[in-house]
């Protein structure tokens, strides 16, 4: 059911950004590192990740826009760990961590249209984030809400295509803990997509 909500979403925000004098489309697969209380949790990068958004300028050099995605952690542990708050988990535990970030965002650009774009950002919205320890015939799942942001550097390099192009760059990515998840969740991201302008 989640997939389908964040699929309706990005279409969403594609969509929204159609009627701005200059839009662009993008999708970009992410390789994630866990970073903070998130690495004593599950320490193993990610290669399971995608983003979808679109952004629109209202200046030369400005850019608005949105962007929904999906990154999957997991890794393995032994040893004892307390696990949800009441049962201690001795053994060999397999943790996941799947995250969908739903964010608005804001981005300044150099260099010139029909050139390389390399631009810095903030996004900031909510992250929904479902955590599971799994040990022997037992789970424990858990899903929580976060206050997120996520600042990035990066750049929109045109290729051969007219009006399509590469999107590179990193992001430092931050959901805030909350009383049903406590430690701040915080990856750092690599990012290579396509970017498509209208």
């Amino acid at each position: 059911m989640k997939k389908y909500i964040l699929i309706a979403l990005v279409i969403g925000l594609a969509h929204s950004t159609a009627s701005a004098q200059m839009s662009v489309f993008k999708i970009d697969w992410n390789v994630g590192v866990p970073m903070g209380d998130m690495k004593d949790f599950i320490e193993n990068e990610s290669y399971r990740g995608i983003r979808i958004g679109g952004r629109a300028w209202i200046y030369d050099e400005l850019s608005v826009g949105g962007e929904a995605g999906w990154q999957v952690f997991n890794g393995k542990w032994r040893g004892t760990q307390n696990v949800n708050g009441n049962i201690d988990a001795s053994g060999t535990q397999f943790r996941y961590m799947n995250i969908y970030p739903v964010m608005a965002n804001i981005h300044y650009y150099l260099g010139e249209d029909g050139g390389m774009r390399p631009y810095l950002g903030t996004n900031a919205g909510v992250t929904f984030i479902n955590t599971r320890t799994e040990f022997g015939l037992w789970a424990v799942s858990e899903t929580s809400t976060h206050f997120s942001v996520a600042p990035e550097i990066g750049a929109f390099i045109p290729v051969g295509v007219a009006g399509a192009g590469l999107n590179i760059g990193a992001r430092y990515d931050v959901a805030f803990k909350t009383s049903k998840l406590d430690m701040n969740v915080q990856s750092f991201s690599f990012f290579l997509g396509f970017i498509f302008l209208n």
